[in-house]
């Protein structure tokens, strides 16, 4: 308090009111400046974060992603108030909710960082930057990048605020345990051994439990029942080659076009629908997690939507 008493009396109030937390000049450019008011005028949702207004927080993260500068949540607050937009924030009160209220919100809030850990991973960013970006050790980004690349954002998104994959209790591995036993026709699969997928709708649909393609492995492993499962396609180095830069560029004019050019009857592009296009070009049926991949390598993938119709 003295430092902005000397300031006042040596430079009159407004010396006060241009003080900035850090002393220094902000970083933002005008026209990053222009497009932060911009985002902070409209939803938090056009940018893939809940709620009608914004946290401190959540501008930190975006302003973060979008211009690699990391001020505080002290400064974050300075620029706000200074674009007369303090209308537009909403501040936590966890501290003031019941118990219940309170795990619930905390719980959505590590499910949208984990939601923008795999997004940022998908659209190339380092574990470097994305630890640092929403205080993750790079340790559990690292874990994350493992199971985007293999099972896409949901993997991540569905994981316990703890980073553990929910158990099934001793009465749902016996039940699963009798499922695997029995055919898979028995519950509207149309093959005589499980398929890994299957397994995982299966747990899903029955318990509310999502499991990675790794962790149904592990979990089939643990109940010896491996010879029930239908043996996993081998993923041969001729399959990988097949996308080359001529097939990445056949990709990103594709996305570029609307899906009913190549006869699906949809607005859209999904994952899925690209798997179905290339599995037609290229002959090969790839997992959906190296589809996104694709899709990052041709410079497409913010292009495909998770919507469906």
């Amino acid at each position: 308090m003295s430092k902005y008493k000397g300031l006042v009396e040596r430079d009159g109030a407004d010396a006060l009111a241009r003080f900035r937390i850090h002393g220094g000049p902000s970083r933002l450019d005008d026209a990053s400046q222009s497009w932060l008011v911009s985002a902070i005028k409209h939803s938090p949702g056009l940018h893939g974060y809940p709620g009608p207004t914004w946290t401190i927080s959540q501008l930190r993260e975006l302003i973060f992603r979008r211009f690699g500068v990391q001020f505080s949540a002290s400064h974050v607050g300075y620029l706000v108030r200074g674009y007369g937009l303090a209308y537009r924030l909403t501040y936590s009160t966890l501290e003031k909710a019941s118990p219940a209220t309170a795990q619930k919100s905390r719980s959505d809030v590590y499910a949208m960082r984990r939601r923008i850990a795999a997004k940022m991973l998908l659209d190339g960013d380092s574990v470097d930057r994305v630890s640092k970006a929403l205080n993750i050790s790079a340790r559990t980004i690292t874990k994350y990048k493992s199971m985007v690349v293999v099972d896409g954002v949901k993997a991540v998104e569905q994981l316990k605020s703890s980073g553990r994959k929910a158990a099934l209790g001793p009465e749902a591995l016996e039940w699963l345990r009798g499922a695997l036993e029995g055919s898979p026709m028995g519950h509207g699969y149309e093959t005589e051994l499980w398929r890994n997928g299957d397994v995982q709708k299966l747990i899903n649909d029955k318990f509310g439990i999502y499991h990675s393609s790794g962790h149904v492995r592990t979990l089939v492993g643990k109940l010896g029942l491996e010879r029930r499962m239908r043996p996993p396609k081998q993923r041969t180095e001729k399959k990988r080659l097949t996308i080359n830069n001529e097939t990445l560029a056949w990709v990103a004019e594709t996305v570029k076009d609307s899906p009913r050019v190549h006869g699906i009857d949809a607005d859209h592009w999904t994952n899925a629908r690209l798997r179905t296009v290339l599995h037609q070009r290229v002959g090969v049926e790839y997992s959906s997690g190296y589809i996104w991949e694709i899709a990052f390598r041709a410079g497409v993938a913010d292009l495909l939507t998770t919507r469906r119709g």
